[in-house]
């Protein structure tokens, strides 16, 4: 499974951040629900269990995590769910914010 993001058009430091468009790519068959979370380094900064998005699209705004503000790179994680909970697939892509270059690989 993959994921991808950009930061473009994103506005930080606000409580109850939307998130931006995520694309997932090659859910894996049986998936029922996408954990979606952002992380600075060690710092969760909040996300939450969606259904998964039919055509693999998760606008903005469909969950709300506390918002970047200080620069520095942030990651998305999104983990692919069964029904009974099974993660089947794990996807991340980290990006500097503000600035919307991909992060090298980890």
């Amino acid at each position: 499974m993959a994921l991808e993001f950009s930061w473009r058009g994103a506005q930080g430091c606000v409580t109850l951040f939307p998130n931006p468009e995520i694309r997932l790519r090659n859910v894996p068959a049986g998936s029922a629900s996408v954990s979606v979370t952002l992380t600075q380094g060690d710092r969760e900064m909040g996300g939450q269990d969606v259904p998964v998005p039919g055509n693999g699209i998760l606008p903005s705004g469909t969950i709300r995590t506390f918002a970047p503000c200080k620069p520095g790179l942030y990651e998305w994680t999104v983990l692919a769910k069964s029904s009974t909970g099974q993660v089947l697939s794990e996807a991340h892509q980290a990006r500097f914010y503000p600035p919307d270059e991909a992060a090298t690989e980890r």
